[in-house]
Order: structure tokens, then C-alpha cells, then sequence
């Protein structure tokens, strides 16, 4: 199977937990290319229609191919391309671990509005499926 040369990821912009994610993967050294867009945007509304539900609910990310991820399955591939965290994503990837990750993501995703505080958001979004599923962020520390 030939490797995805290039990946966008489609977020919801009117989130702020979304924006604080795209904000911190914009800092992260990837090994493919990496294209951010706003899931809200015409580019995206009309090149990624076929993505039907999710575009704009959930975290998508779509390869040079034309194949798709959806919600924790996207986050991991995020991972995947970057360079610091390539490896942790195989992990999660794993079939042991894949359901663990995701109860993870949800775990998560339910203290959204606790989590966004550490991010250092004053009025987090409350309607943003991504975020049900995920969450990613400055350390907390």
C-alpha cells in the first residue's frame, strides 16, 4: 500500500477547542505535508461535500487519494503525521489500544469546558462534535 504525500484536515473553526488543536499541530514538525481548512470554508463546503454528516461536525482528514478518516480515527492519523508523535500513533492505533484511546477521547471530550480553561479559553464552545471525541492542547502543567 503506498503512504498518503499529503493530508487535510478539515476543523470546525467556530469551535475554540478545534482552533486551540489546529494551533498547536501548525507547531509540530509533520513528515507529510499538512494542510489545515476551516470545515465551514467554501473551499471546503464545496470540495468536500461528499463528506456529508461529519464536514463540520466531526474532525475529518482526507489524504491525496481521496480516503477518509473520521474522528478518533482523524486524531490519530494527525498524529501520524507528525514527527514527534508518529510513533505514539501507531500505538493507539494498535487493536488493543484503539479502544481504550477512544474512551479516552470521550472521557475527554465530556470535560471539554474543564479542559478548555487550561488552554487558556475563557468561553469554550459547547456544540462541537470533534471535540466530543478529542482533545488535544497545551500541557496543562
Amino acid at each position: 500500500m503506498q503512504e498518503s504525500q499529503s493530508l487535510t484536515i478539515l476543523y470546525d473553526e467556530s469551535c475554540a477547542l478545534c482552533r486551540r488543536c489546529r494551533d498547536w499541530l501548525l507547531t509540530q514538525p509533520c513528515l507529510v505535508p499538512v494542510r489545515l481548512l476551516p470545515a465551514g470554508s467554501p473551499e471546503a463546503q464545496s470540495r468536500y461535500a461528499s463528506m456529508g454528516p461529519w464536514l463540520g461536525k466531526e474532525l475529518v482528514v482526507v489524504d491525496d487519494r481521496g480516503n477518509a478518516w473520521v474522528g478518533p480515527a482523524a486524531f490519530v492519523l494527525c498524529l501520524w503525521a507528525t514527527a514527534k508523535y508518529r510513533s505514539a500513533s501507531y500505538v493507539l492505533a494498535r487493536p488493543s489500544l484503539a479502544p481504550l484511546a477512544e474512551r479516552f477521547f470521550v472521557f475527554v471530550s465530556k470535560r471539554r469546558d474543564r479542559f478548555a480553561r487550561w488552554v487558556d479559553d475563557p468561553e469554550p464552545e459547547t456544540e462541537c462534535s470533534w471535540c466530543d471525541n478529542v482533545m488535544v492542547g497545551r500541557d496543562p502543567r
